[in-house]
Order: structure tokens, then sequence, then C-alpha cells
């Protein structure tokens, strides 16, 4: 289940079982669990209430349509948005103000099938006003940093401190 997911992403942050229940932000992952569950059982009205509660709650929008798979960590979450067609495969961290979203009407192909925002691998990490825009694939491990702005797939491990400049030995196209 995606919110024992996100409970024991918490707990790599903290030193107690019961902490991640002081975080106000892994409230803010609840609500997103409820929308996006009440979204796909078609219960659209009742989902925007919960995503509309994350909004003025927290200031976080997390579209209820996104596929999060469970065990993402919020850390200073206002300011977060997360498109409705972006998809995490596993676990990753994301800071305030962080956008992951947008397509200019772009797709791409994965896996069989189309993408249209971002999809993040396994341990990605989004830093602080970041941007990662457009159908592209974060392979695992791949850190973002503060105000970076990301338009093009990274490769596993990468870490982008301004817009597309990297810092591994990969050459990315």
């Amino acid at each position: 289940m995606s919110i024992l997911k996100d409970y024991r992403a918490y707990l790599e942050h903290t030193n107690s079982a019961v902490k991640p229940f002081f975080k106000i932000l892994f409230y803010c992952n609840i609500f997103f669990r409820i929308s996006h569950i009440l979204y796909k059982i078609k219960l659209v009205p009742l989902s925007r209430f919960f995503w509309l509660l994350n909004r003025i709650l927290f200031s976080v929008d997390i579209d209820p349509r996104a596929t999060l798979k469970g065990g993402f960590v919020m850390l200073h979450g206002v300011g977060i948005v997360i498109g409705r067609y972006v998809i995490a495969e596993n676990r990753f961290k994301i800071y305030q103000g962080a956008t992951l979203g947008g397509n200019n009407n772009k797709e791409a192909n994965y896996n069989n099938q189309i993408i249209r925002q971002p999809v993040l691998k396994d341990g990605v990490v989004i830093g602080i006003n970041a941007a990662v825009l457009g159908p592209i694939i974060l392979e695992a491990g791949v850190t973002i940093g503060a105000n970076a702005v990301v338009t093009k797939s990274m490769p596993e491990n990468a870490i982008v401190v301004s817009t597309n400049f990297i810092l591994n030995k990969k050459t990315v196209e």
C-alpha cells in the first residue's frame, strides 16, 4: 500500500516510529492518497475536495490524477506543484517551491506508453524551487539542485545544479 511506503519514507527522516504522525506534511501525503483513490473510483467531486484541502491547508498542489507509487517525502512543502501526468515509480524527495509537470504539448514514448510529463525513478531528489518540465525521464538517484530547470532526461545518479548542467562523468545528449 502506498501510504505505508510513504510512512516508511518519512521514518527515514526521524528516529521514532510515531514521529511521522507529528510531521504535518505526512498528512498532505494522506490527503493526496485519499484524493487519488477517490479519483480512481470515479468520485471526482470528493476527490477534488481533498485536493482543495491540500491547496488550502498545506499550499501544495498535487493533482489527484498523478501516479505516485509510494514513498515520497515532502520537506517544507509550501508551493510544491505536481502535474496530472507525472509518474513516480518509487520513492523520491521534493523540497518547497518545486514544480513537476508542464509539457508544451510534447509527448514521448516510455515503456510502450505515451508520457506527457516527467517520469521519476527510485531515489530522485528535487531541490528548492526546481522545475522539471516536459516528457522526460529522471533515472535512479538523480539529484536536481535548487532553482534548476530540467527539460531533458537525466542519466542515473546525475546531479543537476543549474539549467541542465550535470556533475558526473556521463554525457547527456
